[in-house]
C-alpha cells in the first residue's frame, strides 16, 4: 500500500525533486526517497524525435506510474522534450493512460539541446512557442500537459510576452525557473517573476531556483506567497536530506556511519539498475522502498543488506565493496556536491581521486579519524560558484 508522504510543516507546501539530466534516473529517485522523501519527483527529460523512441519507452523510465505505482512513497511526473507536437503525442499518449499529465521541457539551456531548437530554444521565437503549445493542446487535450520553462531566452524583457502565450494555453501547471537561457545557472533566480506568473495564471505555478536550505526556502516563498508547489535540484544534490529539513523545520545532522552507508546504497542502486534492473523491480514490488531511512544507521544498514544480496547474492562489507566504474562515477558525482554541506575538511579532493568504493570508504573514515561522528548538513554560499558553472574569477561579481 502506498505510503502517504508527510505533510510539509510550512503551510503544507508540496516540494519535489527537480528533473536533472543524467542524474535523476530511477535509482537516484529511489535513493532520494530514502534520504528525505520528496513529495514528488520529475524524470529527466526523455528526448523525443520522429524516430526515437518508437511507441515504447524503457520500463524503468517512469516505473512509478505503471504497475508499481503503489510501491513508492512519492509521486512521479514524467517529462518529455521535443520540437514536434506530433512526435511528443506518440510517446505522451501511452503515458497519459497511467498519469493525469506529462511535463514538457521548455527550459533546458544546453547548447546541444538549444541548437536543435528544443528545450529553452523553443522560447527564442514567440511564434514558434505559441504554435508549439497550441499544437500540443490540440493533440493531447486541455490540462493533459504542463511545461517547465525559463523566464526568457536572452532577457527577462521577453517574459511578459511569453507569459501571455502560456496564459492562453490550457496547461496542467507551469514550472518556472526564473533565469533566462543566457543565464544558465548563474546569478539569482528572479522570484518576482514567479510571483507574477502565479498571480496571472489560472493554473498552478511551481517555483524553481535557488532553494538550498530552510532559510532560503522561507525567503523565496515570501517573494511568491501564492505559490505552494516547489522543486529543488542542485540544492538537493548538495544536501540530499533537504526535504527532511524543509519538512521538519530545522537543520539536519547525520552520523558518519549513516552517511557512508547511504552512499554505499546509492552505489548499489546504480549498479543494480544498470546490470539487473529486474532485480530492482523485484525489490520495489516487495515494498522495500515504501519507508524512508532518513538519518537512521540501522535502516541504512538494513537497506544495504538487501541491496548487497540482490547484487552479489551475498552480504559484502563496505570496506570490500566494488561496483562497476560507471556506478562508482555516479557516487563521486553525488559526493562532489554533497561534500559542500559537510564540515570544511570534506572539501579536500582526496575522495574524488579514489578509484573504487572500498578506497572511498577508507578515505572517508580517515577524514572522520575512524570514528563515528555527527556531521551537520549546512548550506555554504561560498561554494555556489562551483555548482552554478560560473568561473572562479567571476564568483564575486
Amino acid at each position: 500500500m502506498l505510503s502517504t508522504p508527510n505533510k510539509n510543516i510550512i503551510n503544507n507546501n508540496s516540494i519535489g525533486l527537480a528533473p536533472m539530466e543524467g542524474v535523476t534516473c530511477l535509482a537516484t529517485r529511489l535513493w532520494f526517497s530514502q534520504t528525505s522523501q520528496p513529495d514528488f519527483a520529475v524524470t529527466p527529460f526523455l528526448r523525443v524525435t520522429r524516430d526515437y523512441p518508437w511507441k515504447r519507452v524503457a520500463s524503468t523510465y517512469a516505473a512509478e506510474i505503471f504497475d508499481l505505482k503503489n510501491c513508492f512513497n512519492y509521486a512521479l511526473i514524467p517529462q518529455l522534450m521535443g520540437t514536434a507536437p506530433e512526435d511528443l503525442e506518440r510517446i505522451a499518449a501511452p503515458l497519459l493512460r497511467a498519469t493525469s499529465f506529462v511535463d514538457i521541457n521548455c527550459g533546458c539551456p544546453s547548447p546541444k539541446v538549444v541548437g536543435s531548437h528544443a528545450g529553452s530554444g523553443l522560447l527564442e521565437k514567440t511564434e514558434v512557442f505559441y504554435n508549439f503549445l497550441h499544437g500540443l493542446e490540440n493533440l493531447l487535450g486541455a490540462q493533459k500537459f504542463s511545461i517547465k520553462m525559463r523566464s526568457g531566452f536572452s532577457s527577462d524583457d521577453e517574459f511578459p510576452e511569453l507569459l501571455k502565450i502560456v496564459a492562453d494555453a490550457k496547461l496542467s501547471q507551469l514550472t518556472l525557473h526564473a533565469r533566462t537561457r543566457k543565464d544558465r545557472y548563474t546569478g539569482k533566480a528572479r522570484w518576482s517573476l514567479i510571483d507574477e506568473a502565479a498571480k496571472k495564471l489560472d493554473f498552478p505555478v511551481v517555483g524553481s531556483g535557488d532553494i538550498t536550505d530552510l532559510g532560503s526556502f522561507k525567503y523565496l516563498r515570501e517573494q511568491a506567497p501564492e505559490v505552494n508547489k516547489f522543486i529543488v535540484g542542485r540544492g538537493a544534490l548538495r544536501n540530499p536530506w533537504i526535504f527532511m529539513e524543509l519538512r521538519e523545520g530545522h537543520a539536519i545532522s547525520i552520523s558518519s556511519y549513516a552517511l557512508l552507508k547511504s552512499l554505499a546504497c546509492f552505489a548499489l542502486l546504480q549498479e543494480i539498475l544498470a546490470c539487473n534492473s529486474h532485480k530492482l523491480i523485484n525489490l520495489i514490488e516487495r515494498g522495500d522502498f515504501l519507508s524512508t531511512c532518513g538519518t537512521k544507521e540501522e535502516d541504512w544498514e538494513n537497506l544495504y543488506s538487501k541491496l548487497s544480496q540482490a547484487v552479489f547474492d551475498d552480504y559484502i562489507s563496505i570496506d570490500k565493496l566494488h561496483v562497476e566504474r560507471a556506478s562508482f562515477a555516479r557516487v563521486k558525482m553525488i559526493w562532489n556536491s554533497l561534500r559542500s554541506s559537510l564540515p570544511e575538511k570534506f572539501m579536500e579532493p582526496t575522495l574524488l581521486r579514489t578509484a573504487c568504493f572500498s578506497d572511498f570508504s577508507c578515505s572517508f573514515m580517515s577524514l572522520c579519524e575512524n570514528k563515528n561522528i555527527l556531521l551537520p548538513l549546512e548550506y555554504k554560499e561560498q561554494y555556489d560558484w562551483i555548482y552554478s558553472g560560473a568561473k572562479n574569477n567571476e564568483r564575486d561579481k
